[in-house]
């Protein structure tokens, strides 16, 4: 079933009883399953791999096919949410409410391009950026530590790097700026985490032009298909609300 597909049997659905807990609809857990694998920038192999079940599975559950509650588990786990978010029973939300929900969880994503930070040219990109975004959810606490360092890093590039004193730096004092990002990098990826960055436009009234740098930083276990992304999806608010200074944002 494709996805438009999908969407016109989910809109033809009869209205469920707002009385009876009932399952969600097959076709709205294909329509979930498909839209949060495309959060993650997965494929479904990358999906089957992490949840432990068979690509044939994944695709079953994506065309609205019954599945085991322990597969339907299994997937609900990998993707982030709890065990029974795709089959347990409960009362439907009415379409006034499911409308805010979508609009608040999904309807200030803005896709941001993402390349590993492994390059130079990375580096002097993000040291042009005038504040820092990290994105680093579901990373354990003993690991901000190393992040925030890699963040203050960047920070001194966007000074050591600047046009106005560029041609007064050597080359080799820049070679070893570039090779000390790069030992923290590498450092985090030892430490089984995927090093991410992006650019996105980030303008103000007193800044037209302002871009703000996206660190992204997950773990190897929790998102395995990371290495490859070629995209992220981040909440415009968090960009709109920082004030050219570091800032996190778990959630």
């Amino acid at each position: 079933m494709s996805l438009n597909e999908l969407l016109k049997s989910i809109a033809d659905q009869p209205e469920r009883s707002r009385e009876v807990p009932s399952p969600p609809p097959l076709e709205t857990v294909a329509f979930f399953v498909r839209w949060s694998r495309a959060l993650k920038s997965w494929k479904v192999s990358t999906l089957a791999d992490y949840a432990g079940v068979s690509v044939s599975t994944v695709e079953r559950v994506e065309r609205g096919e019954r599945v085991s509650v322990e597969n339907l588990d299994r997937i609900a786990v990998a993707l982030g949410y709890e065990a029974g978010k795709l089959h347990t029973p409960r009362i439907p939300l009415g379409p006034d409410k499911v409308a805010e929900d979508l609009i608040e969880t999904y309807g200030y994503l803005e896709q941001v391009s993402v390349v590993p930070f492994k390059t130079q040219k990375a580096i002097r990109d993000a040291a042009k950026c005038v504040g820092i975004l990290v994105h680093k959810p579901d990373v354990p606490d003993d690991h901000h530590d190393d992040i925030a360092n890699l963040a203050e890093w960047i920070d001194l590039a966007g000074f050591i790097l600047s046009e106005e004193i560029e041609r007064d730096r050597q080359k080799s004092e820049r070679r070893r700026l570039y090779n000390d990002i790069h030992k923290h990098v590498a450092e985090l990826e030892r430490q089984g985490l995927t090093v991410l960055i992006g650019i996105i436009d980030a303008p103000q009234p007193q800044f037209p032009d302002a871009q703000v740098a996206i660190l992204a930083i997950t773990t190897k276990a929790a998102d395995p298909g990371a290495e490859k992304r070629k995209h992220i999806w981040v909440d415009r608010r968090n960009v709109s609300n920082l004030r050219f200074e570091v800032a996190d944002e778990d959630t």
